[in-house]
């Protein structure tokens, strides 16, 4: 498809129709007073002056960026001639020059709209009213998605400092999550209720309990060696008895070839829990150590 050419020159005349020479051209970002830049030449690097001055034909070299201007022409003496506003240009040679609200009305199995870039350029491009927006939404040409950045290096960049948005913003007020950090992460509050606790999955309702830290409970108790002795107190005895035989009296094959059995004349059953004395029950095999690994994680809830 062919298009006419635009103009290679913007030129202004007088009311007589003479070239404006001298004339001033002063360019502002759309409906404000605040100025803002034109170019030399389309590589945008050289900033006219602002008010642009015309030169012995009316002429002056006028490249818009991407933004949305307004445009304030006056005579060499300052007299005002015209103001227009919401002037914008095409950013590509044959790119059509959209301004206001725009509405993509489609009822078909296709997309309502396609990208086809088959350059180095972005495929798409948001940015505010700097120009050019180092910080923009943008759609590079190989699909890669930049949130804050021009020029994203994965699938998708958000620069920083991020946020969790999608559905990780819906998440209810309150709800409480895991984190294996020390600080809870922005827009969540860290709880401090339950500390040096072990954590336990249930199928009923959830709930907390214990006495015992987690620290204490999986202290080490490590047997030196391969043998060790722990002596009891009397109060760590479980009730017992013991069987006490009479004279004449043993168990099993005893002195002067008698044999009795438990409960046979002359024997009693004491009712003792203990002798008051420590002793010691002697353990064998590999050493003890309860000293569990673990990683510390703190809870936070959903401001």
């Amino acid at each position: 498809m062919a298009v006419l050419t635009p103009s290679p020159k913007t030129a202004f005349v007088d009311a007589a129709g003479e070239p404006l020479v001298g004339g001033q051209l002063y360019t502002y970002i759309a409906g404000t007073t605040t100025l803002q830049a034109t170019y030399t030449d389309a590589t945008a690097t050289t900033a006219n002056t602002n008010p642009i001055i015309l030169d012995s034909r009316g002429e002056a070299n006028v490249w818009l960026g991407g933004a949305i201007y307004k445009f304030v022409l006056k005579d060499a003496d300052g007299a005002l001639i015209w103001t227009v506003d919401y002037i914008s240009a095409p950013t590509a040679a044959v790119s059509p020059v959209l301004s206001g609200n725009v509405t993509i009305d489609s009822n078909t199995s296709s997309p309502a709209l396609t990208i086809t870039q088959t350059g180095t350029g972005a495929a798409l491009k948001v940015q505010d009213s700097a120009d050019p927006d180092v910080t923009p939404f943008i759609i590079d040409a190989t699909g890669q998605v930049g949130i804050g950045t021009a020029t994203p290096v994965s699938a998708l960049e958000i620069a920083s400092p991020g946020v969790f948005t999608g559905a990780w913003a819906y998440l209810p007020t309150g709800t409480a999550m895991l984190f294996a950090q020390t600080a809870a992460p922005t827009g969540w509050t860290k709880s401090t209720t339950h500390d040096n606790k072990a954590l336990r999955v249930v199928s009923g309702a959830a709930s907390s309990g214990g006495s015992v830290a987690f620290t204490t409970a999986f202290a080490s108790q490590a047997v030196a060696g391969t043998v060790g002795n722990t002596a009891l107190t009397l109060a760590q005895m479980p009730a017992h008895t013991h069987t006490v035989y009479g004279a004449g009296a043993a168990s099993g094959s005893g002195a002067s070839g008698l044999t009795s059995s438990p409960g046979a004349g002359g024997n009693q059953i004491s009712s003792s829990e203990g002798s008051g004395a420590t002793h010691t029950h002697t353990f064998t095999g590999t050493a003890i150590n309860l000293a569990v690994s673990y990683v510390d994680v703190i809870i936070a809830t959903k401001d």
